[in-house]
C-alpha cells in the first residue's frame, strides 16, 4: 500500500474513532474532501486492515441512514500528540474560559503520554518482547514520571526547579531550569537554561536528576534558538568546545566501511587517493569525537588530515590510553 493511501486510512480511522455519533458517507467526503466512491473505498480499507469501522443509527436519523465510527482498535501509537500538536493543544487551552471545555481537554492531555517518553521507555520494552531484536551496550534508566513532566515543561514553557547532582559531586543541588529539549545518546540529556549562570543552554544528565518541581511559572520562548540546529552542531552531546571544520582519511577495509556510515549530518564524503575515503565535517563535541575514532575500527586505518589542534588532541588521548595500561 502507497504511502499516501495509508496515510489517509489513519486519518480516517481517527476520525472514525474520535466521533461517539459517527459520520456518514456524505460527511466524510466533505470533512476528507474525497468523492463518496472514495470514501466508500477507503471504509473497505479499514476492514481489510482488520480496524473493522461499524454503522449506528441516530433517533432522527433517516432509517436508511449510516453513520460510521470506531469503537477501539486504532493501534495507540497512531495516537501519540506530535510535539506541534501537544503544543498548540496546550496554548489553545490557555484560552479557554473555565467549563466542560477546558476541563475536558485538560483531562486529555493528562492522560496523553509525552513523545519523549516513548522514545526513551517503550523502545526498551519493545525490544525486551521481540525475539528477533537485542538491545547492546550500556543502557539507560530512564524515570517515566520524570519524562512526562520534562516533556510537559518543554512544551509549554514551563519553569521547573531540579534537583541534580553533577558528575563528580558527592551532593546534589536544586537549580532553576528553562527547559528546551531531550537528547539521546549513550546517556539521555535535558538541554535548559539555568537562570542563574550566563552559559546558555546547559546539559544535564537525566539519571543524575533527583527530584522535580515545577515552578508554576511560563518562560518565554528564547529568541534565534532553533532546537534542531543547535543539537546537530555537535557530534555528540557536549557543545563547550569551538566549531571545527575537520577532514579525516580512512584507507584500507576502514575507508569501506566509513563510506556507509553516518558520522554527522554536514558531513561530505569523497574518494581519494588509493581507494580510500575522505569524511569532512563541521561540528562540536570533539572529546566524543575522539572516541569514536578510537574504535577498533578505525584505529591504524585513519589519518587526520585538518586542524592540527583536533590531531594534537587525538594523539594527546592516545597517549593518554596507553599509559593506564
Amino acid at each position: 500500500m502507497a504511502y499516501g493511501k495509508l496515510r489517509d486510512l489513519v486519518q480516517l480511522a481517527t476520525e472514525l474513532q474520535a466521533t461517539s455519533i459517527g459520520f456518514t458517507v456524505h460527511e466524510l467526503a466533505e470533512k476528507m474532501e474525497r468523492s463518496r466512491q472514495t470514501v466508500d473505498r477507503m471504509l473497505a480499507g479499514l476492514f481489510e486492515l482488520g480496524l473493522e469501522p461499524t454503522s449506528i443509527l441516530l433517533e432522527n436519523d433517516h432509517h436508511l441512514t449510516k453513520r460510521w465510527k470506531i469503537e477501539g482498535g486504532v493501534p495507540t501509537e497512531l495516537l501519540i500528540l506530535q510535539s506541534v500538536e501537544r503544543t498548540g493543544l496546550e496554548r489553545h487551552l490557555t484560552t479557554l474560559p473555565e467549563g466542560n471545555v477546558r476541563s475536558g481537554l485538560s483531562k486529555l492531555l493528562a492522560k496523553s503520554e509525552p513523545l519523549g517518553k516513548h522514545i526513551a521507555v517503550d523502545t526498551a520494552e519493545l525490544i525486551e518482547k521481540t525475539t528477533h531484536i537485542g538491545n547492546i551496550g550500556p543502557r539507560l534508566q530512564v524515570n517515566a514520571a520524570q519524562m512526562s513532566k520534562f516533556e510537559n515543561a518543554i512544551l509549554g514553557f514551563q519553569r521547573l526547579r531540579i534537583k541534580y547532582r553533577a558528575a563528580g559531586k558527592p551532593k546534589a543541588s536544586w537549580r532553576t531550569v528553562e527547559p528546551l529539549g531531550l537528547l539521546f545518546g549513550r546517556f539521555g540529556y535535558l538541554v535548559a537554561n539555568n537562570i542563574a549562570t550566563s552559559m546558555k543552554p546547559l546539559t544535564y544528565r537525566l539519571d543524575l536528576v533527583e527530584n522535580i518541581e515545577d515552578l508554576g511559572e511560563m518562560f518565554e520562548e528564547p529568541t534565534n534558538f532553533n532546537f534542531r540546529e543547535w543539537a546537530r552542531d555537535s557530534f555528540g552531546i557536549f557543545h563547550g568546545d569551538e566549531l571545527l571544520d575537520i577532514k579525516l582519511r580512512f584507507t584500507g577495509e576502514a575507508a569501506k566501511r566509513a563510506r556507509k556510515v553516518q558520522f554527522h549530518p554536514s558531513q561530505k564524503v569523497s574518494k581519494g587517493r588509493g581507494g580510500s575515503t575522505i569524511i569532512e565535517l563541521r561540528c562540536r563535541g570533539h572529546r566524543e569525537l575522539i572516541h569514536e575514532l578510537c574504535h577498533p575500527d578505525w584505529v591504524g586505518q585513519l589519518a587526520i588530515e585538518k586542524p592540527d589542534e583536533f590531531r594534537t588532541k587525538y594523539f594527546d588521548y592516545v597517549k593518554k590510553l596507553g599509559e593506564l595500561s
